[in-house]
């Protein structure tokens, strides 16, 4: 190969690099695009801190893509595994979930898994205390 068809070559691999590069800057174009992520947790206003009551919460995440993402509320972890996991649905970027307060101190774990093609991922345990009212 001489060096005009070493020129050609690389021409033709460049180009095709910048035609894959526009498509992903396209793709971004149509998303939004943020630096950090942040939660609040919002409880419900019918709540009451009382043994056995019912405890309606909505996780609100600003800043979240929800394309791979997911959040798993359990109760414990017993050998490793989850003890009563339960997927929570996304609706308007929050995450509603009920727990029923059953002690003085109600832990709350949520496994979340924050993932997207493009910015940085995050993954770990959120942890919740809710006391209640003598």
């Amino acid at each position: 190969m001489n060096q005009g068809e070493n020129t050609i070559a690389k021409i033709e691999s460049l180009r095709a690099e910048n035609d894959s590069l526009r498509k992903i800057v396209a793709d971004i174009n149509t998303k939004y695009v943020f630096d950090s992520i942040s939660f609040r947790e919002i409880y419900g206003k019918d709540n009451k801190y009382e043994l056995n009551a019912e405890f309606d919460v909505e996780l609100l995440v600003v800043g979240y893509n929800p394309n791979k993402s997911y959040f798993v509320k359990f109760d414990s972890l017993v050998d490793g595994q989850k003890v009563n996991p339960d997927t929570l649905k996304q609706s308007n970027g929050g995450f509603k979930y009920n727990t029923k307060l059953t002690e003085k101190e109600n832990i709350i774990r949520i496994e979340m898994n924050v993932d997207n093609d493009y910015g940085q991922k995050k993954m770990g345990t959120l942890f919740e205390t809710i006391r209640i009212k003598n």
